[in-house]
């Protein structure tokens, strides 16, 4: 009933990583090169999305680099036709739900009609993008009302005169979502409704900045009303505070009691979930599992593989502990991330440190020259009373693993997670 994603980036998938360019070095060779790698990494998510059964995902808005910058002339839809062919077969394939969010200086209702002025090409680019992958009108370019310039009234209908004004080609792609600050759902809806556009109701920025009046599911329940059967299931937003953080950071993962209290919220309804979190895809398939009934063994065990080592750093007590789970009749979830969540909080130790890494040296080991094993073991030694070497030993472990395609090793999360 209800479907978990995440957004732009993956953690541990070897071969998703995207790359910059800066205007300095925007010449149509390197726009190609760098917007390639891209879609490459992008081909690289879809596959991890059909093949981990993870319904939606967000894609960067750098995707393409500079693609609306108003000094680069690059004609990435032509140049780029056949990799977006190949992307758009794979997507439908997939059924992948995508979407992507523009940036804080998207800005509909600014003051400045230079600010609008880019905010429209901005916004031209993210629905041509989408356009070019043929993807369905369930799949949305997702943005803020903007700011309240000191007058939210005059800012509203500035927001409204420009969204009138654009192009059908880019109206008929948003959806627009309440913020942590400024403008409520309830402000939301009232737009929404005068131009037949979704509401994206964020969870947490409701918290944050609620509306006088109205539940969770109050306003969960309206804005589901502006959902139909063009722009698809219901899809909201869940998040929760960084610890420490200022009002508004969102955590670097998802924590299970909290969660799981969201999740009883919702009940029955019909809804797609875009989790904003630091580790991405990790909290996607924990929130996935987590909510799925008669969830197979082989999902705890498919994510005990790429937990393993990450766990036996922080705390050999609870990797024995899992261990022993997986091996009873009926494991569960909660009692798999519960003990994740247990490990990942320990602090790292010295002893505890270097011995996973001398378990993960021991898969690569043999194949290493040997000034290299020379070097690592000294490390080693040098780990067993200081945490310093440890970087440098993961960098090297990971280049032996990439050497000699130790896939196993290559997916893990110790490699990935601090």
């Amino acid at each position: 009933m209800i479907r978990y994603g995440f957004a732009c980036k993956t953690v541990g998938l070897p071969g998703a990583a995207q790359s910059s360019l800066t205007l300095s070095r925007a010449n149509r060779g390197n726009l190609l090169s760098v917007s390639r790698n891209n879609l490459g990494a992008l081909e690289t998510m879809l596959r991890y999305c059909h093949r981990q059964s993870v319904a939606l995902m967000r894609i960067s808005s750098d995707i393409i680099p500079l693609a609306s910058h108003e000094a680069v002339h690059f004609d990435w839809q032509a140049e780029l036709q056949p990799e977006f062919e190949s992307l758009a077969a794979l997507a439908r394939r997939s059924g992948v739900r995508l979407s992507m969010h523009p940036g804080q200086y998207t800005v509909l209702n600014s003051p400045r009609p230079d600010v609008v002025r880019k905010a429209v090409a901005d916004l031209a680019y993210h629905a041509a993008f989408l356009d070019a992958l043929q993807a369905g009108p369930e799949c949305r370019i997702i943005l803020h009302l903007g700011g309240g310039y000191g007058d939210r009234e005059s800012a509203l209908q500035r927001l409204r005169s420009n969204l009138a004004a654009l192009p059908a080609f880019i109206l008929q792609r948003l959806a627009l979502e309440n913020d942590e600050r400024i403008y409520t759902i309830e402000d939301v809806l009232a737009v929404c409704r005068d131009f037949d556009l979704p509401a994206i109701f964020d969870v947490f920025h409701h918290e944050l900045n609620p509306p006088p009046q109205g539940s969770i599911q109050h306003w969960l329940d309206h804005a589901g009303e502006t959902w139909n059967a063009r722009s698809g299931r219901q899809k909201i937003h869940y998040s929760q505070q960084l610890s420490g953080g200022k009002p508004g950071m969102h955590s670097l993962a998802i924590a299970m009691q909290p969660f799981m209290q969201m999740h009883n919220l919702l009940e029955e309804r019909e809804l797609d979930v875009m989790l904003e979190v630091k580790d991405k895809n990790l909290s996607a398939i924990k929130c996935a599992n987590l909510t799925r009934a008669n969830l197979p063994r082989k999902n705890l065990t498919e994510e005990w593989a790429r937990y393993k080592y990450l766990v036996l750093e922080r705390s050999p007590t609870v990797y024995s502990a899992i261990r022993q789970l997986l091996k009873s009749e009926k494991p569960t979830a909660e009692a798999f991330y519960s003990l994740i969540e247990d490990a990942l909080a320990c602090r790292l130790e010295p002893g505890k440190a270097r011995n996973a890494a001398e378990h993960v040296w021991g898969y690569v080991s043999r194949n290493a020259p040997a000034k290299e094993s020379a070097r690592i073991l000294k490390d080693l030694e040098l780990l067993g009373n200081d945490l310093a070497p440890l970087p440098r030993i993961k960098r090297k472990l990971l280049t032996l693993a990439a050497d000699n395609n130790e896939d196993y090793l290559l997916h893990s999360l110790y490699f990935y997670v601090n």
